[in-house]
């Protein structure tokens, strides 16, 4: 795809939240293969004791394994806990050797978006699902893998407000003419960070649904912005946009109102004649005026009209206060 180039730059752009995502990986996994070591020395170890204490009577009769895991009441020598330790060890040894290919996604020509997004967020998901998994075992609450282990695609529906903060930035490359991100905004939550790479023609404001006041949203040609979006803390999707679309930045740290917010650096001239990405001409229209009306700064009469109505809201709580002291008897305070 001739997005490639782009992608990598992308990709450099956001090296530290990706650096710091494969490092819990890489750290957790490390912690659960010492865990691993450590249940197997222990049970090695009980099953030593209990040869010897069953004698040689027992030799080749009894396992003393299965013995020391029957009589000692320990949930550290569960075989089904073990069992799905070492799957969850599987799951996040795969994620880490993926690297920051965990976060690209790529949307196939009249592909769903919002399906690849939301697979893409599932098999990041899978290394939450194994973290929990390996918290059941410890706390003795493990089931067998037989019996559905859970170490499985998590969906970010059901992800907890951490791991929402904790997710690495997906890079996406797709064709504008299947560029439809309304949907995403369910996934506009925590840190989640979705950049866009867009190849070919797509409508000229793509993005303005989902101008929301603690979003950053960023169309772009030519990655300005991209730095200040990477350091936002909160959620943000952006997209790289041909020349033909619009270009503006909505920074949740702009104000509160979103005139405040949203800077719009150019506007196509022309109102779009055609169909894309199944939006009709009329459609588009829409969300280049949506995007216009969340930019307009209030005229001067209404600026004017909101400071009289604060500055009279002012006068009356003077008035107000003046009358109460009028009536309280401060002589004895002398």
């Amino acid at each position: 795809m001739p997005s490639e180039g782009r992608v990598g730059q992308i990709l450099e752009r956001f090296r530290a939240p990706l650096g710091a995502f494969r490092s819990v990986l890489v750290t957790t996994t490390d912690e659960l293969r010492a865990m691993l070591l450590t249940r197997q020395s222990t049970l090695g170890g009980r099953a030593a004791r209990a040869a010897g204490e069953l004698g040689p009577l027992a030799a080749g009769r009894i396992d003393p394994e299965r013995f020391a895991a029957l009589v000692i009441d320990h949930h550290e020598a569960d075989p089904a806990g073990a069992e799905v330790l070492q799957l969850a060890l599987g799951v996040l040894t795969d994620l880490v050797e993926r690297s920051e290919r965990v976060s690209l996604v790529e949307v196939p020509a009249g592909g769903s978006l919002y399906e690849a997004t939301a697979r893409a967020l599932g098999e990041i998901g899978r290394a939450f699902n194994a973290a929990r998994a390996i918290i059941e075992v410890r706390a003795g609450r493990s089931r067998g893998a037989g019996a559905g282990s859970g170490i499985d695609p998590l969906p970010f529906a059901r992800w907890t407000k951490s791991e929402r903060r904790l997710t690495p930035p997906l890079v996406v490359a797709m064709q504008g003419a299947d560029l439809r991100p309304a949907a995403l905004a369910e996934f506009l939550d925590g840190r989640v960070k979705i950049v866009l790479v867009v190849e070919g023609e797509c409508a000229p404001a793509p993005l303005a649904r989902l101008v929301a006041p603690g979003t950053y949203v960023l169309q772009t040609a030519d990655e300005t912005g991209l730095d200040r979006f990477a350091a936002w803390e909160g959620p943000g999707i952006a997209a790289l946009v041909p020349e033909s679309a619009a270009r503006f930045e909505h920074n949740p740290a702009g104000g509160a109102a979103s005139w405040e917010r949203l800077t719009i650096t150019h506007v196509p001239d022309k109102l779009p004649r055609r169909t894309i990405a199944g939006l009709s001409a009329a459609q588009q229209a829409e969300e280049l005026e949506l995007l216009r009306s969340l930019a307009a700064r209030p005229s001067g009469a209404e600026l004017a009209g909101a400071a009289a109505a604060a500055g009279g809201a002012s006068d009356s709580a003077d008035k107000l206060a003046a009358w109460l002291l009028s009536r309280v008897d401060l002589s004895d305070l002398g």
